[in-house]
């Protein structure tokens, strides 16, 4: 479904607190499937910043944040290109048997993880990263090793950075 429409609390109760990143008025797209639920958002690294803010404060065990190097673009069902900046990952449904507490799985997690797409409207050096956030670089796959090998090194300088500093 392209654009924001409001989308319906009944769908996310299992975290509470979700709705207003659920329904940011930047999403742009939302794919669903038995459950297995992306929502795409594009906006500018201070409406970014108050998103994750939301995103640490909603009721989950945990608060992943995935960085990876932009832009990203998705394929609607109609196949119309799609630019996002960040994306909601939700398992709910049917997909929902597949998930696991473990922070490491990116595919099958069972609480929400939010992905930020580095680079156009996103400047990682302005990114403010609420207590109780844990960030992981998103897994290369393919062709996004030779990409954008800078993107990839500046996130990895900026996640080394933050662990040195005693931050998740």
């Amino acid at each position: 479904m392209k654009g924001n429409e409001p989308l319906s609390e009944k769908n996310y109760s299992e975290w509470q607190g979700i709705m207003p990143v659920v329904n940011d008025k930047a999403r742009v797209y939302q794919s669903w499937a038995n459950g297995n639920e992306d929502l795409y958002y594009k906006s500018t690294t201070k409406e970014l910043n108050a998103a994750l803010a939301q995103f640490a404060q909603v009721e989950a065990q945990h608060h992943v944040v995935v960085l990876r190097p932009g832009p990203a673009e998705r394929r609607s069902f109609d196949k119309t290109a799609i630019s996002y900046n960040w994306e909601l990952h939700i398992l709910g449904g049917l997909a929902r048997r597949l998930a696991n507490d473990n922070v490491e799985d990116l595919e099958w997690p069972k609480d929400p993880v939010l992905t930020v797409s580095i680079g156009g409207d996103i400047d990682l050096e302005k990114l403010e990263i609420p207590e109780g956030v844990t960030l992981r670089a998103a897994p290369e796959r393919g062709e996004e090793k030779t990409s954008s090998p800078a993107g990839w090194q500046r996130i990895a300088d900026f996640l080394e950075a933050r662990k040195r500093q005693g931050q998740k």
